[in-house]
């Protein structure tokens, strides 16, 4: 393998969305499943894939819940619960001293900055890939096929590591190597199988 790709969430930045939206139960007074609702009808919007900017997010948002929440408010409610994982962050720095990483990440404009100004997230990688910059989201192949015009090799060269299973079937649908992760340990594991040395 000649490219490690990394998703980031839930592989070396935890979060926990149910402290997230017990948060905006709070400030809205909505129950969990009045939220739930709320979210899925203003994320369809794209948050995600650029298509809608953070001021027209959080104007929907607040239409929708019956709020008034402000941008400052916004921020930390969204960005509550953020960790690096340390185990993991360990493992890129190794990794990155055998071969090129690359982020590839479905975020948004607010868990990103927050995650670059706390976390340093992109000490580790060559470039950052990330769904809102580029238009398209995992599983869409289109942000794959972005990776590998980036990186400048071939599908089978590059290892894909994402929590998702549905992301990892899509990067094998475009040819790539690919990794459900599962724990720190288990990634160690597999990523030997690939001959790295751990």
């Amino acid at each position: 393998m000649e490219v490690l790709v990394f998703d980031m969430g839930h592989v070396f930045v935890d979060f926990d969305w149910d402290v997230v939206s017990e948060g905006f139960c709070r400030i809205s007074g909505r129950t969990r499943d009045e939220l739930r609702k709320g979210f899925h009808r203003v994320s369809s919007l794209g948050y995600e894939s650029g298509r809608i900017s953070t001021s027209g997010f959080l104007a929907e948002l607040n239409k929708h819940l019956g709020t008034a929440i402000e941008l400052e408010q916004f921020k930390q409610l969204w960005n509550a619960t953020f960790c690096e994982n340390e185990e993991m962050a360990a493992l890129l720095t190794n990794l990155k001293e055998q071969r090129p990483l690359y982020l590839l990440s479905n975020t948004n404009e607010i868990h990103f900055d927050y995650l670059e100004s706390t976390f340093n997230v992109t000490r580790h990688f060559t470039e950052v890939i990330l769904s809102y910059r580029v238009g398209c989201s995992k599983p869409e192949a289109d942000i794959y096929h972005e990776v590998l015009r980036r990186s400048g090799r071939a599908a089978e060269r590059c290892l894909f590591i994402d929590d998702l299973a549905p992301n990892v079937e899509a990067a094998r649908a475009v040819g790539m190597n690919a990794i459900q992760f599962k724990s720190v340990q288990q990634l160690k594991d597999e990523l030997v199988g690939y001959g790295f040395a751990l």
